[in-house]
């Protein structure tokens, strides 16, 4: 089942046929693969340690204030790569960020996912929904990536140079 999702996910993303649909691709794998209505979307200024939303479902966007209830080492090891999920059950009614997840580009972090409350017949990540967050990680990174995400170019990318 879960080579199913994560080839279905892969297709997906690879399909993109633009950052809109990129964004749409995630979307959709959040919410049909992983069980959560509520995420957003963060361009990583790396090199100035900023942050900007570049795209909410389910939540406010003028309220995603959401990396900044990470701490240093856990803003650290996102930056570098790694995904943060959070434990156990939030409870009902409590709103908090389940998973952070580093979209990557070659080895650059150019942006964060932050995917909040699961729906309620979902308890956790398991390690199925673990390798789909890693798949995200990557395959995402690329297809925002080549569909122009902000702040980076065609040029920067080692698959694309002459």
């Amino acid at each position: 089942m879960n080579d199913l999702r994560l080839r279905a996910a892969r297709q997906r993303l690879a399909e993109c046929s633009g950052q809109s649909d990129a964004i749409e691709a995630v979307r959709e794998i959040v919410s049909n693969f992983l069980g959560s209505e509520e995420m957003a979307l963060f361009h990583a200024d790396c090199d100035n340690a900023k942050f900007r939303t570049l795209w909410a479902f389910g939540i406010d966007p003028e309220k995603c204030n959401l990396l900044w209830s990470l701490n240093q080492k856990g803003l650290e090891r996102i930056l570098r790569g790694e995904c943060h999920v959070e434990a156990g059950d939030a409870g009902h009614g409590a709103r908090r960020v389940r998973a952070f997840v580093p979209i990557r580009v070659a080895n650059d972090t150019v942006a964060v996912l932050a995917i909040l409350q699961l729906l309620p017949q979902k308890a956790g990540f398991d390690n199925a929904d673990m390798e789909l967050l890693t798949l995200l990680s990557g395959e995402a990174g690329k297809a925002l990536f080549h569909s122009g995400i902000p702040g980076h170019s065609a040029a920067s990318d080692p698959e694309h140079r002459a």
